[in-house]
């Protein structure tokens, strides 16, 4: 009676393994795995080969600048890799890939233990939800603008917007 039941746990733990693993290759939601990641930019990461976008966010571009309260010029784009660098500081990344850009990088939502490296981007001032995409993060990006987090204490340029005027330049 113990055996049968064993088998039956296995047999089950095996179905619903493989309905997870058909799901998730269905809606292209593939694990990454845990483990140490390079910071390219503020939505940008690298795990090894693999080029990791964050999903629903965009963050200023490397070589954009703002424009704090004081309307004096910052290099936000900069400071937006420095936050996420700061976030990750070394600690195991978990990635799960929900699509594949045109670039061919993995546009994952990453996390920290449970902090989602998305959201807080976004929750500190230093990405906007990128709502082209997703909706996930557009509550927490008001909540930002209005307590004035990172580029919201002053102006600037939608990252997107900045891309596109400088793709020309960007050779892109």
């Amino acid at each position: 009676m113990r055996l049968f039941q064993t088998l039956k746990d296995i047999v089950f733990f095996l179905a619903v393994l493989t309905a997870a693993l058909f799901l998730m290759q269905k809606f292209d939601v593939i694990d990454l795995g845990t483990g140490n990641v390079q910071v390219v930019d503020g939505d940008s990461l690298r795990k090894g080969d693999t080029d990791i976008r964050l999903y629903g966010i965009d963050a200023p571009e490397y070589r954009q600048s703002c424009r704090d309260k004081t309307n004096a010029e910052f290099p936000c784009g900069k400071q937006a890799a420095n936050i996420l660098r700061g976030l990750v500081n070394g600690q195991q990344v978990t990635c799960s890939s929900v699509d594949t850009d045109r670039y061919g990088r993995a546009v994952s939502i990453c996390k920290i233990k449970t902090l989602d490296l998305n959201a807080e981007m976004v929750k500190q001032g230093w990405a906007v939800a990128y709502s082209k995409h997703s909706l996930n993060y557009v509550g927490v990006e008001a909540e930002a603008r209005h307590a004035k987090r990172g580029i919201w204490a002053g102006t600037f340029e939608e990252p997107e917007d900045y891309r596109a005027r400088n793709r020309h330049v960007q050779g892109g």
